[in-house]
């Protein structure tokens, strides 16, 4: 089967600038949204009757969460949930960016650092049994070969050519990596708030998520949940 995989990140600057790290802001998120290359078009159209329902013309994503769109948001949740969209699975690593330290562990390369992250994040999801096209965010890199590179090793770890493609899109192009993106906010909201938010908008959709789970978002582990997947990395030997 082929699958199409669209990845996002959330607070990445912390791998980078440990001065931005607080008590509200300290874990950083890899996600990514799985959809049967046969449903692609389905899911699109799924997602555009909302935003026309809402009357949503514009891209939409975590940071633009409010309470007068509330409804929007709620259901483009429920819509991943749907029991008719059960082939369709989200994941996401987590990593406490107080751990991170790229001088001793990527040789002061920051950029390997973020991808090697992003191989953690599609390592342990992909299986031998189906081919992939991969779509990131689009980000400027100084190494204009990491994607690529990011593909080949991958693929040794399948030990095959199982990913047919890694490309760099444009969020605002795509409503799949924009729904990826609001699930992906609930993970890093309830890590870095806990019950703390200020936003009563964001803490309904967290327990939105967590009523579909029946668990808390904070409490889950790997492989406990087949279509809402949440890895916390442990990185041994980090800074503290």
């Amino acid at each position: 089967m082929l699958i199409d995989i669209y990845c996002d990140e959330s607070r990445q600057d912390l791998l980078v600038n440990r001065a931005n790290v607080n008590t509200n802001n300290r874990y950083v998120c890899f996600g990514g949204i799985w959809v049967p290359n046969e449903k692609r078009a389905l899911i699109k159209q799924q997602i555009n009757e909302i935003r026309q329902k809402h009357g949503i013309h514009g891209e939409f994503k975590w940071g633009n969460v409010s309470n007068s769109k509330r409804a929007f948001y709620r259901e483009l949740i429920d819509l991943f949930f749907r029991s008719e969209n059960d082939d369709i699975y989200f994941r996401c690593v987590v990593i406490d960016a107080l751990e991170v330290d790229n001088e001793q562990f990527n040789d002061s390369d920051q950029e390997l650092g973020y991808y090697k992250f992003y191989y953690q994040l599609l390592h342990n999801w992909l299986t031998e049994s189906n081919d992939y096209y991969i779509f990131t965010d689009f980000k400027t890199n100084k190494d204009r070969c990491r994607l690529n590179e990011l593909r080949r090793i991958t693929n040794l770890g399948m030990h095959g050519d199982r990913i047919k493609l890694i490309q760099a899109i444009d969020s605002k192009e795509s409503v799949i990596l924009q729904l990826q993106n609001i699930l992906m906010g609930t993970v890093a909201y309830k890590f870095n708030f806990g019950s703390d938010g200020q936003s009563e908008t964001k803490k309904e959709l967290v327990s939105l998520v967590e009523k579909y789970l029946e668990q808390e978002i904070a409490l889950m582990y790997k492989n406990e949940q087949k279509r809402f997947n949440i890895f916390k990395i442990s990185l041994r030997g980090g800074r503290r």
